[in-house]
């Protein structure tokens, strides 16, 4: 069971952490690895926007994914060296258009709309999660947790101050 509070609470301090773990990158430094076999913080920032569009999904609002080829998850793409992404600016902006259509439509979502069952859910029949819409938004609230971490670790690499939680 699980509560909409608490999900909608991950849910908008991912966002604040989203904002927070890019602070201080310029465009050029998301662009580098530290290493080879890493993906670099773009790459990371867009699969991060990427998902945003499966919150919009959850949340019943219909958008346009926008770089989906470039960010795609779960195998379908990944990063790329010497490729004209956009800019991390134009990622960052069009996450601060989505996120608020996206939270009010979460915050209106009715609490047994949790309940519903989505037989084509990618993290059912794992035995971990159910496929519910609540255990969908539990999984990308910690998708956005983990992508957000690597990010951390990226910025201590680049010599970066940790990142700020609030």
């Amino acid at each position: 069971m699980h509560s909409k509070k608490q999900l909608l609470a991950q849910y908008v301090l991912h966002c604040r952490w989203f904002v927070n773990v890019l602070e201080g990158f310029t465009d050029e430094e998301t662009n580098e690895r530290i290493n080879a076999d890493m993906n670099h913080v773009k790459y990371l920032a867009g699969h991060l926007l990427n998902a945003q569009y499966a919150f919009a999904q959850i949340a019943g609002i219909t958008v346009t994914r926008k770089w989906d080829e470039l960010f795609a998850g779960q195998g379908k793409s990944k990063a790329r060296d010497n490729f004209p992404y956009p800019s991390i600016d134009e990622i960052k902006a069009t996450w601060d258009q989505l996120y608020p259509v996206v939270k009010s439509a979460l915050e209106k979502m009715p609490e047994e709309a949790l309940q519903k069952e989505l037989p084509a859910s990618p993290v059912a029949g794992h035995g971990i999660l159910d496929s519910t819409v609540g255990d969908l938004w539990a999984f990308l609230n910690l998708h956005q947790a983990y992508h957000i971490g690597q990010i951390g670790i990226l910025r201590r690499g680049f010599k970066k101050d940790p990142m700020k939680y609030f």
